[in-house]
């Protein structure tokens, strides 16, 4: 893999499961923790499945 998708691939990932994990810690200490907040985690949770799938690929 070239060095520039890898590192976008790692931003990719990086960058969604950074932007989950303050979503979730502001649903959490605002008290709003809802069947909402967790419908605005799965395209995050996808574009990291997505880019870790990538990374992980040994190029078959």
């Amino acid at each position: 893999m070239a060095p520039g998708r890898r590192l976008f691939f790692l931003a990719l990932a990086g960058g969604s499961a950074a932007a989950a994990l303050w979503l979730l810690a502001s649903a959490i200490r605002a008290d709003a923790l809802s069947g909402q907040v967790f419908f605005a985690l799965m395209p995050l949770a996808m574009l990291f499945g997505i880019a870790w799938q990538k990374l992980t690929d040994k190029g078959e």
